[in-house]
């Protein structure tokens, strides 16, 4: 009896051949990019494919009418003078001013619209085995492509497609991990073959213009989450960070409402077409690089670069969401709120077990506090932000030379007294002498004893009244130890970052705009996610 398989079902491969190189890089700690590639799990990525291959089949489409729309004659009609643009672009910028602020969209966001229909299905596609369309050559694989983006930060390579281009013709282990055939020069074109920088760099744009990098990372922090890699914790820890610009910028003036003439830094403006003379084409003029700004660390330090947010675990030092601000010269303190909504509109099964949030001191503000604790139930910890509070030094107990702006009392003998506690009867912050390295306190020894404590056998206690630190809460003050204990966790933030940014990227970005800068984060993001399941 003669037994015949369908037509439609894949060939089993007759001959799987195994490199030498392959066995040496599966055994090896120290290839753990190889192992992961080598038994990359493709069929949880099947969806994502399906919604590439109808984005790019819309890509094609679109980029043939683009090609029509070129080479129709432009009217010499000027819609709007170069500076005339740059004062308009200026005054959308969220951080012109606080009223525009409050409506304007801090954070990023890819506008897709509605999500459309699969036109592919996702289990007719494999590895090497790519959808069928009437007319035009076979597309690249999707599995293929995303496991050599994927595998360059795990490599330590940024996940740019000039550093995936450079991986994939310069290290055959990494083409077989991928799935790629090495390419000779008289081959040829086979959709097996070696990618070329322009496929890379179109399969890039399609995955950032149509948001599947963004899915891919939320669906890879999901499962991390469901399958118990990430381990959910009562607290989260949130920062920003910057990334050097690939731009450069001009400087603006303008008037503010007193009219008094100011100056803000702004990348500069250009136009998106090819036409021999922009400053009368029809076309609009728009930032050259969107979303970057000054970011200022102090007075004397400061970066011409984007700006991202960072919210994740900090027992476990694991990052659940990075998000581009949508403008870089943003105050941080504006970030926090907009950026928990969104963690919590995407990530809901995390909400209920949140119950306090750490930052820095941007975040010492008792308006945001409230209003996340209102909103979200999460207590907002943050370090103590003096602002322009001076030294105190008027009317004080005897013996004390000043206060510092963050509450802190020297003595004459220039030791800082430690926090003890609070009389909230009095409305006293209690605070006593520093013990030495014997366990005693200080003042038994001091010599200014008897000019400051005589008697006391005990060390010198002082009582601060709450009107002399209105600054400080009493019922919250970050002087106590509990609080300490607390906020020493809040700097696995740092480590979060320098995973992301140093261990699986680069700090200095080779694209503009920020969906190219969000782009790169979800990359990054889903690299990490991916690693933490191995």
């Amino acid at each position: 009896m003669q037994i015949t398989l369908p037509s439609d079902l894949p060939q089993i491969p007759l001959f799987h051949i195994v490199d030498e190189d392959d066995i040496i890089l599966l055994n090896s700690p120290d290839a753990e990019w190889f192992k992961i590639l080598y038994n990359f799990p493709w069929q949880e990525y099947r969806i994502f494919g399906a919604q590439y291959y109808d984005a790019l089949y819309e890509f094609n489409i679109r980029e043939k009418q683009k090609r029509q729309d070129r080479n129709n004659k432009q009217t010499d009609k000027v819609v709007e003078t170069k500076d005339e643009a740059k004062t308009r672009l200026l005054f959308d910028r969220p951080t012109m001013n606080d009223k525009h602020e409050e409506t304007s969209i801090l954070l990023f966001q890819n506008e897709l619209g509605e999500p459309k229909p699969l036109e592919v299905r996702p289990d007719s596609i494999s590895p090497g085995i790519v959808p069928l369309r009437l007319g035009g050559k076979k597309p690249k694989c999707f599995f293929a492509m995303l496991k050599s983006f994927l595998g360059a930060p795990m490599i330590g390579f940024a996940s740019e497609p000039e550093k995936v281009y450079l991986l994939l013709t310069s290290n055959p282990s990494f083409v077989r991990a991928c799935g790629f055939v090495p390419k000779n020069a008289n081959d040829d074109y086979c959709h097996k073959h070696t990618p070329s920088l322009r496929k890379l760099e179109q399969f890039d744009q399609i995955m950032t213009e149509w948001g599947i990098w963004n899915r891919i990372k939320l669906n890879a922090v999901k499962n991390n989450i469901k399958s118990g890699v990430i381990k959910k914790e009562n607290e989260l820890v949130g920062d920003t960070t910057h990334y050097h610009a690939y731009s450069i910028f001009e400087t603006i003036k303008y008037k503010d409402d007193k009219d008094k003439e100011q100056k803000k830094s702004q990348s500069k403006v250009t136009k998106n077409c090819r036409c021999e003379d922009r400053n009368k084409c029809g076309h609009e003029w728009q930032s050259a690089d969107e979303g970057a700004g000054t970011i200022t660390k102090s007075n004397y330090k400061m970066y011409w670069g984007h700006k991202a947010s960072i919210i994740g675990y900090p027992r476990q030092g694991i990052p659940l969401d990075a998000v581009a601000i949508s403008d870089a010269a943003t105050f941080d303190g504006k970030t926090i709120y907009p950026h928990l909504e969104k963690l919590f509109e995407e990530l809901p099964e995390i909400k209920s077990i949140a119950k306090k949030f750490l930052y820095d001191s941007a975040a010492d503000d008792k308006v945001l506090k409230r209003k996340i604790k209102v909103d979200f139930g999460i207590e907002l910890k943050a370090s103590l932000n003096p602002r322009r509070k001076k030294e105190i030094t008027d009317n004080l107990s005897r013996g004390v030379k000043k206060i510092t702006p963050y509450g802190v009392p020297i003595c004459f003998a220039d030791y800082e007294m430690d926090y003890i506690g609070m009389r909230y009867e009095n409305e006293k912050f209690i605070y006593q002498a520093p013990l030495d390295s014997d366990g005693f306190p200080v003042c038994l020894t001091c010599d200014k004893k008897n000019n400051c404590s005589p008697n006391s056998q005990t060390g010198r206690t002082i009582n601060i009244s709450f009107d002399l630190l209105p600054h400080i809460d009493p019922d919250d003050p970050p002087l106590a130890k509990r609080y300490k204990a607390i906020m020493k966790r809040r700097p696995s933030v740092e480590r979060m970052i320098k995973r992301l940014k140093c261990d699986l990227g680069d700090d200095r970005l080779s694209k503009r705009g920020n969906d190219s800068f969000q782009a790169y984060l979800d990359k990054t993001m889903i690299a990490f996610h991916i690693l933490l399941q191995n």
